[in-house]
């Protein structure tokens, strides 16, 4: 058989080796598993204060629209039952977070707690925060958003994070916050 011939041959047999790898499925991000975090958030903020409660609404809301499994904890501390304020001019408010996201396998070293580790179906869907009244985010939640990034984000699964958070201190004009990125959520992928 002539070279030439066999060249041809050979880039029509490669040709259908590309072909059907572009025709097959999209690739799978890799096998993820629910893996607890706990973080001690403090909350620095001067411009709202919030009671316990709030304090604890707020990172609830958060971290439920970021993927954090349902059955999370929060316990608020330093806080006085009408106005997050530190008790004794010592201790800032904050709250101990408790919770379980979804990671890929090799970021969880052991369980922490049953269920973790246990396999989930995850994937890559967009997320915002901002100013949303159907959130109950207002432009005052801009200091308790900017210590969320800062202390809390970091514990996700995160791709193509951007962010533009100004907060002025004691007052709600000039103050902005918005958070874009893709998040590692439990869940099957929109069709």
């Amino acid at each position: 058989m002539p070279v030439r011939r066999v060249s041809r041959f050979l880039c029509w047999g490669l040709a259908a080796v590309a072909c059907s790898a572009a025709l097959a499925d999209p690739p799978r991000e890799p096998r993820a598993i629910w893996k607890e975090v706990r973080v001690d958030f403090t909350y620095f903020g001067r411009t709202s204060r919030y009671s316990c409660e709030g304090l604890r609404g707020k990172l609830q809301s958060l971290l439920g629209q970021l993927g954090a499994r349902r059955d999370l904890r929060l316990i608020a501390t330093g806080c006085e039952e009408f106005g997050a304020r530190p008790r004794g001019g010592s201790t800032p408010p904050g709250a101990r977070l408790i919770f379980s996201v979804p990671a890929f396998a090799d970021a969880a070293p052991k369980p922490l707690r049953s269920g973790d580790l246990a396999p989930v179906d995850a994937h890559y869907e967009p997320f915002t925060i901002t100013v949303d009244a159907f959130r109950n985010m207002g432009v005052g939640d801009c200091e308790v958003v900017e210590d969320f990034v800062r202390q809390v984000l970091p514990k996700f699964t995160i791709r193509n994070l951007r962010q533009d958070i100004r907060c002025v201190p004691y007052q709600l004009s000039g103050s902005r916050y918005w958070v874009h990125g893709e998040i590692l959520k439990a869940g099957p992928a929109a069709a």
